[in-house]
């Protein structure tokens, strides 16, 4: 079974998925949370797209 940094590599980077070329991601203030939790996380908000759970948000600026 993948580790969830290795299935977030997969999901972020394959060709066959996202296929992103440039990712950074900032965990905020707190530094307390490992790299293998913030993978988990990046895949969670992956998944929820995937299955239409997102609601978008307007700009104001339109």
């Amino acid at each position: 079974m993948d580790t969830q940094i290795e299935l977030a590599k997969h999901r972020l980077f394959a060709v066959d998925e996202l296929n992103a070329a440039d990712i950074k991601l900032f965990p905020g203030s707190t530094r307390d949370s490992t790299p293998e939790q913030i993978a988990e996380q990046v895949n969670k908000a992956i998944a929820q797209i995937m299955n239409g759970e997102y609601e978008l948000l307007s700009d104001d600026n339109d």
